[in-house]
């Protein structure tokens, strides 16, 4: 099989892509930056070297390919537009695209997020069937581009992961360096109560949704078994860590005082803002959770690792890729 893949140099698209060549598959890989290039699998893989923008080109020919899995998109943005130009507009652009080459692709799965659904109230799953409501930029830009892709002329399934952990996740690191000095924080009020996935859960995933050859247009959410909670976390971490982790309790003003000053330091200093409206509002949501039950069904698929070997096997990547 011939995979169109945008995003193959990042956390989930670095995965997949090797899985997919080591399952026999080729791949198409959107390469933005060539020295990220350089990490993919020499074999099995051609490189289209450009960045999202390419697909707005209308003289662009694309070789065919059976099925395209855009995982590319932004979550830290150095502008509140830039998630509506990457995590939507990009999106319509490559649609379009698609629609002038001479071939069709049989599915293209698209990487949305559980923040396309919004929060949830804490012991209550959300599921494919009920309404969106998204709080933040981000999650608005994803439920945008999964609505226009239910309009595409070829089959579309847009899969809403939860938290992702694993190996060279540069997010999950920064709470990996917190736990190793020591301390760790997490917003005042009763823990935030979240869904999570281990990586390689999630790419299982991705694999079943690609084997679907009806014409339906799909949407999954992708979540392990339990839930897990911000204080609940930063317990596993000390677990897998075998060490003690104080964990501050941050008042919601200090962390809105917080955002704004991130916010306006980096359009002064031009520096990627990990601490935006978009997060705050994330942060002080009383839950994100959901229940992947439709496509456990759909696709005989189920995630196997829980949050304590999940982070176990991240911290084992981390240290053998020599990040930590």
């Amino acid at each position: 099989m011939q995979v169109l893949l945008t995003g193959a140099t990042g956390f989930v698209g670095g995965h997949l892509c090797r899985r997919l060549v080591s399952a026999g598959h080729s791949v198409l890989a959107l390469v933005r930056d060539p020295k990220k290039g350089a990490g993919l699998p020499g074999a099995g893989v051609e490189r289209l070297e450009g960045d999202l923008s390419l697909f707005s080109r209308p003289d662009l020919v694309l070789p065919r390919c059976d099925l395209v899995v855009h995982v590319a998109g932004v979550v830290s943005a150095h502008r509140a537009d830039e998630y509506d130009a990457i995590n939507f507009r990009a999106v319509k652009s490559l649609v379009e695209c698609l629609g002038r080459q001479s071939w069709r692709p049989r599915r293209l799965l698209f990487a949305s997020s559980l923040a396309a659904a919004g929060p949830t109230v804490p012991g209550v799953r959300k599921t494919e069937s009920d309404l969106c409501e998204p709080v933040d930029d981000y999650g608005r830009a994803k439920l945008a581009a999964e609505l226009f892709l239910r309009e595409a002329t070829f089959p579309t399934t847009s899969f809403r992961p939860s938290v992702v952990f694993g190996p060279r996740d540069p997010a999950t690191l920064t709470f990996f360096r917190m736990a190793l000095k020591g301390w760790g924080f997490r917003v005042g009020g009763p823990a935030q109560a979240f869904s999570f996935i281990d990586v390689d859960d999630l790419v299982d995933a991705i694999l079943r949704m690609a084997d679907d050859t009806t014409s339906e247009h799909r949407t999954y959410f992708v979540s392990s078994h339990r839930d897990t909670d911000s204080a609940e976390l930063w317990d596993a971490f000390s677990s897998v860590l075998d060490r003690r982790v104080r964990v501050v309790v941050v008042p919601r003003p200090a962390l809105y005082g917080a955002s704004v000053a991130s916010t306006a330091l980096s359009k002064v200093f031009r520096f990627k803002n990990q601490l935006d409206r978009k997060q705050y509002d994330q942060l002080t949501a009383p839950a994100f959770i959901c229940s992947s039950k439709a496509l456990q069904l759909a696709h005989d698929w189920s995630p196997r690792l829980g949050l304590d070997e999940s982070l176990r096997k991240a911290l084992q990547g981390y240290r053998a890729d020599g990040w930590l």
